[in-house]
């Protein structure tokens, strides 16, 4: 009996209460959130709420301004090149007095000339040489000299007039004697001597140097002249 009354008040509290909450207002749905209290937001999600500032992008680091152009150094002026010297050799005169003649004319054209006796050309050629030594010993000493210095082209005279000179060369024109004059002065050699070979005759010329300035074919009604190396002029 007990039991069963038990179980028929607890039917009955079950009813009650099932009646009860039948009777009261709709509740909120669960989840729903009341109208006056604020949401919770994703930062992705649209809305009001008030988003961070934007970063601005980082700004370009300014490149680096270059050095000023160094202005180029003053370039030293390079002088200007000298022009080779002209010299000529005028003549050959007939007398001293037409040669001196013809200086005084070409002093008045501004050119200073030197008067220069010269052997005419032989018939068979010219030949250059240092004049006899005073001994034997001393001319082959002269000789070794020269071979040292490189000239190969000698030998010792050992007859007649011309023994102990050391002989040079001989050419078939005065300009190949003159230049192996020249040559022989560069090395040291200042006696060697040129002449003719054969009969010889006395010509008279006049060397001079051009000044800047003055043309041969201005001087060509004063004497006939023929270009020289300068390396001549005495």
């Amino acid at each position: 009996m007990l039991l069963r009354a038990a179980i028929v008040l607890l039917l009955m509290l079950n009813l009650g209460a099932a009646g009860w909450w039948g009777l009261q207002p709709a509740s909120a749905t669960a989840g729903t959130q009341a109208e006056d209290v604020p949401g919770l937001r994703l930062v992705g999600e649209t809305g009001d709420v008030a988003r961070p500032a934007a970063v601005p992008p980082p700004v370009a680091a300014t490149a680096a301004t270059p050095p000023a152009a160094t202005p180029p150094a003053p370039t030293a002026s390079v002088p200007t090149a000298v022009a080779a010297a002209t010299c000529l050799r005028f003549g050959p005169f007939a007398s001293a007095a037409a040669r001196d003649a013809a200086r005084l004319a070409l002093l008045g054209a501004g050119v200073d000339a030197v008067p220069q006796d010269a052997v005419a050309r032989g018939g068979r050629g010219w030949k250059v040489f240092l004049p006899p030594q005073a001994s034997r010993e001393t001319a082959v000493a002269v000789a070794e000299k020269l071979k040292a210095a490189g000239v190969s082209d000698l030998y010792v005279m050992s007859k007649g007039a011309d023994t102990n000179s050391i002989a040079l060369g001989r050419f078939g024109s005065e300009e190949a004697a003159r230049r192996r004059e020249a040559e022989l002065r560069g090395k040291g050699f200042a006696s060697v001597q040129v002449e003719p070979l054969g009969d010889a005759a006395e010509a008279m010329w006049l060397h001079a140097r051009l000044p800047a300035g003055v043309r041969q074919t201005a001087l060509a009604g004063i004497a006939p002249a023929q270009p020289m190396e300068c390396g001549r002029l005495r």
